[in-house]
């Protein structure tokens, strides 16, 4: 894969277009929601424009505030939907066109510790999941296709005080030295204290593995990248309009050089 696709990849999971900048000082702001509180306004679409195309993600709810569907749709094309089951608020399956997803948990942890991957019956590959609390501190992915357990891929997260993801490394298999090597960096600097709509759901993760911003307590402001083959850090830019409950509404992110982009997100407010 080619440098840029890979920046552009990771940033795409690990951005989800949604760092967001704050316009006020963050003793002004409004503090983060309490996630077990029914009340509150639940993602219902995402549209995210690069400026090349247009993705389109729609969720819907069931009784619980429970996200049972994600359908995905680029352009005009044909959407793409995932689907889960629940045992209370944790997921236990989850299916699109392709692969079922089973998720194991680790005592009573709202986040699993293992998602298997399975093509009918045959499980093709699995997650490996670390957490404290609500927050993520390791993902590894697993290949089994080949007859042996190959790790693909790993990103670690490390927190501030506040729950805030300060740092993230990526690394993927070096296909010459069969080794897993870093090849991007992610440091968070400033937060704006208010609300994270993703991280009500372990299914906002899922859909982005990788994505530290799907499970923080608030809205990553501001940020830089470290890459493999460049000499300097590149920082992260993002403005921002929120609704009457404090949650984003609309954005545009710019990694000078790699990515402009603009997301609009609707809600269903309670």
């Amino acid at each position: 894969m080619q440098l840029k696709n890979k920046i552009s990849l990771f940033t795409a999971l690990l951005l989800g277009g949604f760092f967001l900048q704050s316009c006020s000082d963050e003793d002004e702001n409004t503090p983060s929601t309490n996630t077990t509180d029914p009340s509150g306004c639940y993602v219902t679409q995402e549209v995210v424009d690069d400026g090349e195309e247009t993705k389109t993600i729609t969720y819907v709810y069931n009784d619980n505030n429970n996200i049972i569907s994600a359908s995905s749709v680029v352009g005009t094309g044909t959407p793409s939907t995932t689907t889960f089951e629940y045992d209370g608020n944790r997921i236990v399956t989850a299916t699109d066109i392709q692969n079922i997803y089973e998720f194991k948990y680790s005592g009573n942890n709202s986040i699993p510790s293992r998602i298997d991957v399975k093509e009918g019956s045959e499980i093709t590959g699995y997650y490996v999941i670390q957490s404290s609390g609500l927050n993520v501190s390791e993902f590894e992915e697993h290949d089994l296709t080949s007859g042996d357990d190959i790790i693909e891929s790993t990103t670690t997260f490390e927190y501030d005080s506040r729950g805030n993801m300060s740092k993230a490394i990526a690394s993927e298999l070096d296909e010459d030295t069969k080794e897993l090597a870093p090849f991007l960096t992610f440091e968070g600097s400033v937060y704006d204290g208010k609300i994270n709509p993703y991280n009500s759901s372990f299914v906002f993760f899922f859909m982005d593995p990788g994505n530290p911003s799907k499970v923080g307590k608030e809205n990553l402001v501001s940020g830089q990248l470290s890459i493999n083959g460049f000499p300097d850090k590149l920082p992260l830019a993002a403005s921002y309009e929120y609704n009457d409950d404090q949650y984003p509404t609309s954005l545009s992110l710019t990694v000078p050089g790699l990515i402009t982009e603009s997301t609009t997100i609707s809600y269903d407010c309670k």
